[in-house]
């Protein structure tokens, strides 16, 4: 599996929740370069926690791959999520109020030589969706 399969293929375990293929694809040492990220536990299993909270935040939570290119050990996703606010955001101090959310990020990620995820660098427009989440002013959303 190349590289640019093993993102699709992780972005699609993270969605119907297949951490098995997560911890196969995912370096158990993984580092996050992502903001939030001193918030999880360290490594892979961070990664899974941030996940397993996303679901918790918006059950109905889907995302898609937009747009998606590689070139030697590294990948670049841009990705869309949409979801509802059913669960809350704990980290954030915002509590369940069923507001619909549509958010991209675009992530990096460097792979070792059997495929798997060792480092990633993400940046989500964080202020788009505390808008859509009503926990900051701005623009309609």
């Amino acid at each position: 599996m190349d590289n640019i399969e093993v993102v699709r293929t992780i972005e699609d375990a993270y969605a119907k929740q297949d951490y098995e293929t997560v911890d196969r694809l995912l370096a158990p040492d993984l580092v996050a370069h992502t903001p939030g990220a001193e918030m999880m536990p360290p490594g892979a299993e961070g990664a899974k926690a941030a996940d397993m909270g996303a679901h918790q935040s918006f059950p109905d939570k889907h995302t898609e791959i937009l747009d998606i290119f590689g070139a030697g050990d590294k990948v670049v996703a841009h990705v869309r999520m949409t979801g509802t606010n059913e669960g809350g955001l704990a980290w954030a101090g915002i509590p369940a109020n069923g507001n619909k959310v549509d958010v991209d990020w675009i992530q990096i990620s460097r792979h070792d030589a059997d495929g798997r995820i060792v480092e990633t660098w993400a940046q989500m427009d964080t202020a788009k969706l505390m808008m859509q989440l009503r926990a900051m002013p701005g623009t309609e959303a």
